[in-house]
């Protein structure tokens, strides 16, 4: 693997920062939850907004004032916990988040209407007594993929067009979403799988000819002995799901080389949050084996992926 360098201050060009790369909603020391950052242009667009993406937009250098768009894959607490603290403290940076549209699964309109609720006086003394100012609207669009595994158009700007398709994370997430970026002037492709099962049929349409495949990977070696200390009835629980709705990381070279992407990114680590070496330790003979020539990438949090 060529050393991905960290993201610095200042830093220009078009980009991916892997903002936070750990899946599960149990915190893990020195690791951050899901939240990955499209720079293009220096606008921000980020796919999922996990606990630490207030933090590590600042840790990056990136900031709030460049976000404006924030793409929910599913509704599960790791990929949505950090919205209420983006806003709040994106309000209160230097330079201050704008107005941000919120775009997810059905519920998200909801959410973001809500996502404040009981912060009322928080806000209200900050607005009226330390010169913050209006708080900024945020917007919930409720993003509603066809069941017919088709992809649907989401989103235009200036910079990128953005579309979505369904994929598979397990009978009791009902829309899980895949969203693949355009960048308008360079044509470079990014799709980002969100959490799904390898290999899943309308990943690989959507991801056809990509430039850059971000796929979440799974260690299911250590999943038996991770279920093992758990009760004997939530550990049947956990593996069914971990084994059924997320991809092993021994399965994505395959994935990668089926859609001919170029480069295959790995990204929410589970269930363990291994070295980077670790996991292309594991995916590089699957790809020798395979003929996948492609990059393969393993990131830390705040690694930088050139477009």
């Amino acid at each position: 693997m060529e050393e991905q360098q960290r993201q610095m201050p200042g830093q220009s060009g078009d980009r991916i920062v892997m903002l936070g790369v750990n899946g599960g909603p149990v915190i893990s020391p020195h690791e951050a939850k899901p939240a990955l950052a499209l720079v293009v242009n220096d606008a921000v667009y980020l796919v999922d907004c996990g606990l630490d993406t207030s933090r590590q937009l600042v840790h990056a250098g990136l900031g709030f004032a460049g976000v404006r768009e924030v793409f929910i894959t599913h509704h599960h607490l790791d990929h949505t916990s950090g919205l209420p603290a983006l806003l709040l403290h994106g309000w209160t940076a230097r330079p201050p988040l704008p107005g941000v549209n919120i775009w997810g699964p059905p519920g998200t309109k909801l959410q973001a209407t809500n996502l404040l609720a009981g912060f009322e006086q928080e806000i209200g003394l900050f607005q009226t007594g330390d010169g913050f100012g209006a708080f900024p609207a945020a917007e919930g669009h409720d993003v509603e993929v066809p069941l017919d595994g088709s992809i649907l158009r989401v989103m235009e700007d200036d910079n990128v067009l953005v579309d979505a398709t369904r994929v598979f994370h397990g009978p009791e997430v009902a829309n899980a979403y895949a969203y693949r970026f355009t960048v308008k002037h360079t044509g470079k492709v990014v799709v980002f799988s969100g959490d799904t099962a390898a290999p899943d049929a309308n990943l690989a349409v959507i991801a056809k000819g990509c430039d850059v495949l971000v796929h979440e990977t799974q260690d299911n070696s250590a999943i038996e002995r991770i279920a093992a200390g758990l009760p004997r009835h939530r550990g049947e629980h956990l593996k069914k799901h971990l084994f059924e709705a997320h991809s092993s990381v021994l399965d994505l070279p395959a994935v990668a080389k089926a859609a001919g992407a170029k480069k295959l990114v790995l990204s929410h680590y589970t269930p363990v949050a291994h070295p980077p070496v670790v996991w292309l330790a594991m995916a590089t003979p699957v790809a020798e084996a395979i003929g996948y020539t492609g990059e393969i990438v393993a990131p830390r949090a705040l690694d930088v992926i050139p477009l």
